[in-house]
């Protein structure tokens, strides 16, 4: 066995090249952009990339070149199982529907004429959100049909950009204690119209479509649930402040032993249904007392998220009190091997 790890500064990458250190496993690094990346990975059995879905790059290379190591025998983390639905909300609303996982009704129009037709019909409030994006950006809660149209309207013809400056800069400020930087902020908050980050420059906007959900009323927060192999770790955020999206807003709580063990026993399903080894899900408990899911994702924040829970859930419903190490378990799974 020898591992290849696309060298990254962010993300799990550290993680895995300490549990190998630590465990004498072989490893190397290599550069998934290099024009002999298949040279690279010849003789290694296995390989993991901590992509992003904020790197164009990432993007452009990342299904072709996956799919072409598994198709030579080496094993990849993410997957194509993983990749085919990542960042794509259309992709796992098809899944959701298509297993019966119960999850926030919602509808997709590709012409501006459905859109509008549906909009007079649907109860409000109604969420819309573009397929790609995360910590809750291009997310809006709907109050009217005015603001319907309007939305409608920017998505068959203007389209909308990935970088939300407007819902990143609003998080930022909020999050930032320190005076100096608050005010930094504020200065570099317009520049952002101009100069958006490459990533957004470089991507096609989102167009063409809509994506209606119904509005799920809830205690202001939601859950999100990763599962590696036979363990899975949960932990709750808080809506923001006069908002009610969760998902990005930094307050986050475990809820460990008390965890409702249905919404446990539906992230390991996914993950089986998936056939992944590993995939967050994110819950929302409606005030109807059902529990519904809202999103999926292979990956997640790095530091300062899930290693403040106080330990595991297995399969069996058992929550087991351990130190967190997500990272190492994801490797443990798919090298199969334990600590």
């Amino acid at each position: 066995m020898r591992i290849a790890i696309h060298k990254n500064k962010s993300g799990f990458t550290k993680y895995w090249i300490s549990y190998c250190e630590k465990k004498q496993i072989p490893f190397k690094l290599v550069d998934a952009f290099s024009t002999d990346i298949l040279k690279d990975v010849k003789e290694c059995t296995h390989f993991f990339w901590h992509l992003s879905h904020e790197s164009y790059k990432d993007q452009l290379i990342s299904k072709p070149l996956i799919r072409a190591l598994e198709s030579s025998g080496i094993k990849v983390f993410p997957s194509s199982k993983h990749l085919w639905h990542f960042d794509d909300k259309i992709a796992q609303k098809y899944f959701f529907d298509i297993h019966g996982f119960k999850h926030a009704k919602t509808d997709i129009y590709y012409t501006n004429r459905e859109a509008i037709r549906a909009s007079q019909s649907r109860k409000y409030p109604f969420v819309m959100k573009l397929r790609r994006g995360s910590a809750s950006s291009n997310v809006f809660l709907i109050q009217s049909a005015t603001q319907a149209r309007l939305k409608i309207w920017k998505s068959f013809y203007r389209g909308y950009t990935l970088y939300n400056v407007f819902s990143r800069y609003s998080d930022l400020l909020r999050k930032e204690s320190n005076v100096v930087k608050k005010l930094f902020l504020l200065l570099k908050w317009p520049l952002r119209y101009v100069f958006p980050p490459k990533y957004s420059r470089l991507a096609a906007k989102e167009r063409g479509y809509v994506m209606m959900q119904d509005f799920i009323a809830n205690q202001g927060e939601d859950i999100r649930v990763v599962v590696a192999g036979n363990r899975a770790v949960a932990l709750k955020r808080k809506v923001r402040s006069g908002d009610f999206r969760a998902s990005g807003s930094g307050h986050i709580l475990y809820p460990n032993e008390h965890l409702d063990k249905d919404i446990v026993a539906t992230a390991f399903d996914i993950s089986d249904k998936l056939e992944v080894g590993s995939i967050g899900v994110d819950f929302i408990q409606g005030n109807d007392g059902i529990n519904y899911v809202i999103e999926m994702s292979y990956g997640f924040p790095a530091e300062n998220f899930l290693e403040g829970a106080s330990g595991s859930w297995n399969r069996d419903g058992q929550f087991i009190e351990e130190p967190i190490h997500l990272q190492d378990w994801i490797l443990e799974e798919m090298i199969g091997q334990k600590a």
